[in-house]
């Protein structure tokens, strides 16, 4: 696995403790190191050489990288200065994007996304995925009688406008290339008598199949419109700013998994057009029940399994209508947010591109769909598409995929005709 600078230096820095220890143990008994001690001594020292080789090749690797990172022009060098997260923000992020100069932490994080992902196309500002891990706290108020904001880290915002992830999907972050998973299936027991073998009995369970599920990296641009004004603001704005870009991200990933259609042009297919289709007619009793009996006649074990229901608009009307119709209390719980027992989300990306207003709702096992996000995130600053409006448009390029390890079995529909 590929160590980041700050990683090695911890490394080496463990190795010359182990190597200082030795030698205070030996001298605090006035002795010399016995042969083991030695031994261990040598190899320690010949890690912290090679480490040490490995970090001063990787920071020129940086520096020289540092020269020619992006097309925008730096009107001075910026000394490199120690990584602190809490000094970085998206809108100083994005204003650096607007000026085109970079410098300090920026720049420092900048070089940094760029080496940690060496075959994504960096435009403007890149941002590691150390970054969008980091929550940050406490930013200041906006005037004297506002409360400071409080700012969950960007992925955890991204989650927070999946509603894939809300109806319990994997999702995976910081991957840097197709990540595969294994899929073990085809595995049948049996009991075999404890005096041995019988004719005409079976004797063992047949062996399993393994197939595999490969997550590959598509690119999704988002375009956020923002006033050049808007980002000479105080702190406060780096939550709207990041709620934003999450919001404009997941909007155009989940509406290609949940769309009508089978793909989306570079995009992920639709889990929602794979499902197995089990009713076509007005979303009704009947046809939930069909949707989770199917389901649960997959060797679905309800009790562990992460199942729920996603409705579009229409269906999530045609739902509630059926509380109290023809349902005891309980059926349909908008406190809780339960339908017949499952957690519910609405969404209109479910069946967009279909025919508006039709009856629609996906029901699964959601823990076999996986959700993954490759490396850092890329913002470029546009000040003349909307210049007329007297505004700006953020471009945001992140690299995401989602696939379920078997659709067709494990996720059911019902869709009007």
């Amino acid at each position: 696995m590929k160590k980041t600078l700050k990683q090695l230096k911890e490394d080496r820095q463990i190795s010359l403790d182990e190597m200082t220890a030795l030698i205070n143990l030996s001298e605090t008994e006035d002795r010399n190191l016995t042969e083991t001690e030695q031994k261990d001594f040598d190899k320690v020292e010949l890690n912290v050489t090679d480490l040490g080789t490995r970090i001063e090749r990787l920071e020129r690797s940086m520096k020289l990288a540092s020269t020619n990172v992006s097309p925008v022009s730096f009107s001075t060098q910026t000394a490199k200065t120690d990584k602190d997260l809490k000094r970085f923000s998206f809108a100083e992020a994005a204003r650096q994007a607007y000026t085109g100069n970079l410098s300090g932490i920026t720049k420092e994080l900048d070089t940094e996304a760029r080496h940690e992902s060496p075959g994504q196309a960096f435009r403007g500002v890149g941002i590691p995925s150390s970054v969008l891990h980091r929550a940050a706290t406490a930013l200041p108020a906006a005037s004297a009688k506002a409360a400071g904001t409080d700012v969950g880290s960007f992925i955890d915002q991204l989650q927070a406008n999946s509603v894939l992830a809300q109806a319990g999907s994997n999702f995976l972050t910081g991957l840097s290339s197709d990540r595969k998973f294994p899929i073990i299936g085809g595995i049948t027991s049996g009991f075999i008598s404890e005096a041995g073998y019988t004719s005409g009995t079976t004797v063992q369970a047949a062996s399993g199949t393994i197939d595999a599920l490969t997550l590959s990296p598509n690119k999704i641009i988002s375009l956020v419109e923002m006033s050049a004004e808007l980002m000479q603001q105080n702190a406060a704005v780096e939550g709207a700013l990041q709620a934003n870009m999450a919001t404009s991200i997941m909007a155009a990933f989940e509406k290609a998994l949940l769309q009508n259609a089978a793909t989306t042009t570079n995009g992920p297919g639709s889990v929602f057009n794979g499902a197995t289709a089990d009713d076509t007619g007005v979303l009704d009793a009947a046809g939930l029940a069909l949707m989770e009996a199917n389901l649960l006649g997959q060797n679905i074990n309800q009790a562990t399994a992460k199942t729920a229901f996603i409705l579009n608009a229409a269906g999530f009307g045609a739902a509630r209508a059926l509380a109290g119709v023809n349902f005891v209390n309980g059926f349909f719980d908008p406190i809780n947010k339960t339908l017949n027992g499952h957690k519910y989300y609405v969404t209109t990306n479910l069946n967009s591109g279909g025919t508006a207003g039709k009856d629609a709702a996906l029901f699964g096992a959601f823990d076999h769909l996986h959700i993954g996000q490759f490396g850092g995130i890329d913002i470029v600053y546009d000040p003349y598409t909307l210049g007329g409006r007297g505004i700006g448009r953020l471009i945001v390029t992140t690299l995401m995929d989602g696939k379920a390890d078997n659709g067709a079995a494990l996720f059911r529909k019902s869709l009007q005709s």
